[in-house]
């Protein structure tokens, strides 16, 4: 039993400093342990996981532990959108309406809005009917924009179908 004692004591340890989010990036950040939250996403980013992704770019858009960097921002939101992560399209919708480090483009925030609306996001409907009756964009621009946004919703039963014969589908 007493060979048992120093290997209780470091499982007891490891349980006790996991609960503080020394390991959890999305605690950390909670907690406002910014530069914490960013090196344990920043790993998990660069393999591709999609919420760590939006995470780095919700950092760098609000200067949360690193110094605000629009262009990184863009850059993970982008990975994570592309991927149709529903919080990344978002963001990244966000970066076009508000042209955060990029040119304002309604046509592109409306993309990226509506790929996340159609997968769930409720910000991003509200977003959208907001776009959609302020005359930013044309009835015709907001139909091709669904199906650009097509390519980002990873439903197949969720995208945008137009019924219009002159429209390329693809």
């Amino acid at each position: 039993m007493e060979n048992f004692k120093p290997a209780l004591a470091i499982f007891i340890l490891t349980a006790l400093l996991s609960c503080t989010g020394h390991d959890d990036p999305k605690l950390a950040f909670e907690q406002g342990k910014y530069e914490t939250a960013y090196e344990l996403w920043l790993p998990r980013a660069q393999e591709g996981d999609q919420e760590a992704q939006n995470y780095l770019g919700i950092q760098y858009a609000l200067g949360l532990g690193v110094s605000r960097n629009y262009k990184e921002a863009l850059k993970w939101y982008e990975l994570a959108a592309k991927a149709g992560y529903p919080d990344a399209q978002r963001n990244y919708g966000d970066m076009f309406q508000y042209g955060h480090g990029v040119h304002q483009d309604f046509y592109q925030a409306f993309i990226w809005y509506f790929a996340a609306s159609q997968q769930g996001h409720v910000t991003a409907k509200s977003l959208i009917e907001l776009m959609t009756g302020s005359n930013k964009l044309t009835p015709n621009q907001q139909m091709h924009a669904k199906l650009e946004a097509n390519k980002f919703i990873l439903d197949p039963a969720k995208r945008f179908t137009s019924h219009d014969t002159y429209i390329d589908k693809k």
